[in-house]
């Protein structure tokens, strides 16, 4: 298995103003993400080749859960009876940061600690040192008036100070990228990327510095090395 790149800096891009168009059409059916999640599928199904892994997406990619019955992911790669690995992709527009942002967070820590505690618990993974890849994909809108450049949260009385590391007034741009990057340095996930895109046919991905972890690449060459790993496991 090549751990060569299958994918490029144009064919995401264009699967993200994709996403951006489907987007503003309706967010409820979840199918305004497919181009991401096709996009990761077919680099997947490349570079593992003849390999029998099974890919699910939407209700069948639906597996137990610890502190809720049951947890549907985005992207599930299957081998006989073992989960390989499991991937979550998300957006937000700029209109409505101030609702979602607690709500993105939390929902992203709580994926992935549920799925640690259902192979701790062994209602998965029974006697197996198999542990799935975990990664995340969180994409921002890039709108200067709301996401990616405004101080977004008002300084307010509080117990204690923050965190040194989000600044006083913290942009949502920030609150998310440090997110994205503690969720790596925590390893409650194996591969993170955070990109912010405008939604225009035009737009170009910003991506983080080099040396976060957490662009896309960084995300697929984990990907890439974990699948590699398990072929050899099993082989």
């Amino acid at each position: 298995m090549s751990a060569a790149a299958r994918w490029s800096e144009e064919s995401l891009t264009r699967a993200v103003q994709k996403m951006w168009t489907a987007r503003a059409v309706s967010t409820r059916s979840g199918k305004h993400m497919q181009a991401i999640e096709s996009l990761i599928i077919n680099h997947v199904l490349d570079v593992t080749g003849d390999f029998p892994l099974t890919i699910l997406q939407g209700d069948k990619a639906t597996i137990p859960g610890f502190y809720r019955p049951r947890k549907n992911w985005d992207i599930i790669g299957v081998h006989g009876e073992r989960l390989v690995f499991a991937v979550e992709v998300k957006s937000q527009d700029a209109k409505k940061l101030g609702n979602n942002a607690n709500n993105r967070n939390e929902e992203a820590v709580g994926s992935a600690t549920d799925l640690r505690q259902v192979y701790a618990n062994e209602i998965l993974g029974k006697g197996d040192s198999w542990f799935p890849w975990l990664g995340y994909i969180f994409i921002l809108e890039d709108d200067e008036r709301r996401a990616a450049t405004r101080d977004s949260a008002q300084k307010v009385d509080a117990a204690f100070p923050l965190d040194p590391i989000y600044g006083e007034r913290p942009s949502y741009a920030r609150r998310y990228h440090v997110l994205c990057e503690r969720l790596l340095e925590t390893k409650l996930y194996d591969g993170v990327s955070f990109m912010i895109c405008p939604p225009s046919t035009d737009g170009r991905i910003t991506h983080p510095d080099e040396g976060t972890g957490i662009r896309f690449s960084d995300f697929m060459q984990s990907l890439d090395e974990r699948l590699d790993e398990y072929r050899k496991l099993v082989s």
